[in-house]
């Protein structure tokens, strides 16, 4: 098969050109949400031809972008129409994710009250809880990165709950469960009054996804979490054998490396990078190991912050008729 990268308009321009996004209530959203303590007190209606860190996907047969926008979740035709809002209300919904056969949507929502892993139909019906994770006595719980595994019956999905200070990466049913992690656990931290030493520092994992048979999966990693005047490179992307459980650092980069996502071949891995004072993606063959600069620059990267959108907005590649690749990635101003 014959492959080649075209890096496409951002996708705030796919929008202009497509008609602005207007933000109204519909119908079905005027009961909110079970499990949610706040009611409406009054509808702000605006139209706008951008945003920031929107998340989005393309379709397996390219006819359809998701995003997300304000909370609320968007269709909209990949050629240009009008976007279509189709999960949306009181409640915080981001990060869609076409499965592989494009029957089903999965994202992140808080309308139980804590952000779990949630799927629906492409249309936003039939919306049902794939984690059931209840409200923390501590801070509050983050889910991040939402993936599908190719068989379209497993998501991969990042989470940091309480007590555990970073991100581990995780891998549920569909239909629900207790959900598997993928890797090591953090170390225990020591009990009160011993001495053994400052606790070792807890791997952060996020962003990640399998490989089309499944047996790999790829993931950002940096140790320890949040820290100032911190020197780089911080992240870089790992690879997770499913069979043997080893690990291997499938990046060198010296503005670290985050966001994995592999071309549908499983060929191509696509990361974001900081250079300078921007950041890029970057492609990398991982057959021969070569790698060129996509798309530079990119939307920022969030490494100096606390990162519970991950680090770069998501990019999306999509097959064509003629096998090739095109990708959409959010660019920013020149």
């Amino acid at each position: 098969m014959k492959t080649t990268l075209r890096a496409a308009a951002a996708i705030a321009a796919v929008v202009v050109t497509s008609g602005a996004v207007r933000t109204q209530e519909k119908k079905d959203d005027a009961a909110a949400p079970a499990g949610l303590f706040l009611e409406k007190a009054e509808t702000i209606e605006f139209t706008t031809d951008e945003g920031t860190w929107m998340s989005l996907d393309v379709s397996a047969d390219g006819k359809t972008i998701v995003f997300d926008l304000l909370g609320d979740i968007y269709t909209l035709p990949i050629e240009g129409g009008a976007a279509r809002r189709i999960v949306g209300g009181m409640s915080f919904e981001s990060q869609p994710k076409f499965s592989p056969d494009g029957k089903t949507i999965a994202f992140l929502s808080d309308r139980s009250g804590v952000e779990n892993l949630w799927i629906a139909d492409p249309d936003g019906s039939n919306p049902r809880a794939v984690t059931k994770d209840r409200p923390t006595n501590d801070r509050p719980q983050y889910m991040l990165s939402p993936s599908w595994l190719q068989d379209g019956q497993y998501l991969l999905v990042s989470k940091s709950r309480p007590p555990e200070p970073t991100f581990g990466v995780f891998l549920y049913d569909k239909d629900g469960g207790t959900g598997v992690r993928i890797g090591s656990a953090p170390p225990v931290p020591p009990a009160p009054g011993d001495n053994s030493g400052p606790p070792r520092p807890a791997p952060n994992r996020m962003g990640a996804v399998a490989s089309p048979d499944g047996r790999f999966i790829y993931y950002a990693e940096r140790m320890g979490t949040f820290t100032y005047n911190a020197r780089f490179p911080l992240w870089q992307i790992i690879r997770f054998d499913r069979e043997t459980g080893d690990t291997s650092t499938i990046t060198n980069a010296q503005g670290s490396a985050m966001r994995p996502l592999l071309s549908p071949d499983g060929k191509l891995l696509v990361f974001a990078t900081r250079f300078e004072t921007h950041t890029g993606l970057r492609v990398r063959n991982l057959d021969t190991g070569d790698e060129r600069w996509l798309i530079y620059p990119v939307t920022r990267d969030d490494q100096e912050s606390r990162f519970t959108r991950d680090l770069v907005p998501p990019f999306a590649f999509t097959p064509d008729s003629t096998g090739e690749y095109s990708f959409f990635a959010r660019t920013s101003p020149k």
